[in-house]
């Protein structure tokens, strides 16, 4: 492996290609695998996702309890470290070694590309960690302008007290 750094992706990701699933408490943010493939190939030229085999030269590997891939990015000589994705069901349950098709590896496949990319490049770390994207837009719509909230006094006089106006529920101008 060369001692050369790998691309920073932080922030390439933005808002608008981000998709929905689910609701409630069994909702998820994602982007979906082939746009962050896309961005990859746009800001990362050169870097390719790989299966690493096992020792049998199969590329599943096993777990006490199912399997995993070990997925790695490569750029000519360039190899990152090989991150383990799991072969889960919908549930994000392992799914037992017998019982595993090939479907469950392409869609683990598809799901570890985007963790090594987060995990080895930053890119869409912000989904993972929970963080807001920036809009993918070149003008910015302003914000909605907050409407005050309806305080108890004791709530109204503290943020007073910390400098924030009366009533306001937006943070205090530094």
């Amino acid at each position: 492996m060369s001692d050369a750094p790998f691309p920073n992706l932080a922030g390439v990701a933005t808002a608008d290609l981000v998709d929905h699933i689910g609701t409630g408490k069994f909702s998820a943010s994602y982007i979906n695998w082939s746009r962050t493939m896309h961005l990859l190939r746009e800001h990362a030229p050169g870097w390719l996702p790989e299966l690493v085999p096992n020792k049998s030269d199969d590329i599943l590997h096993r777990a006490p309890v199912g399997g995993y891939l070990l997925i790695r990015f490569v750029n000519g000589e360039q190899r990152t470290p090989a991150l383990p994705q799991a072969v889960m069901d919908m549930r994000n349950a392992a799914i037992p070694l017998d019982n595993i098709t090939a479907r469950d590896i392409t869609d683990t496949h598809r799901r570890g590309v985007c963790m090594a990319a987060a995990l080895t490049f930053g890119l869409a770390y912000e989904l993972w960690a929970k963080l807001p994207l920036e809009s993918g837009y070149a003008a910015d719509a302003p914000p909605p302008e907050q409407q005050p909230h309806d305080m108890s006094p004791k709530a109204r006089a503290g943020r007073i007290k910390e400098g924030w106006p009366s009533g306001d529920a937006a943070a205090p101008a530094h």
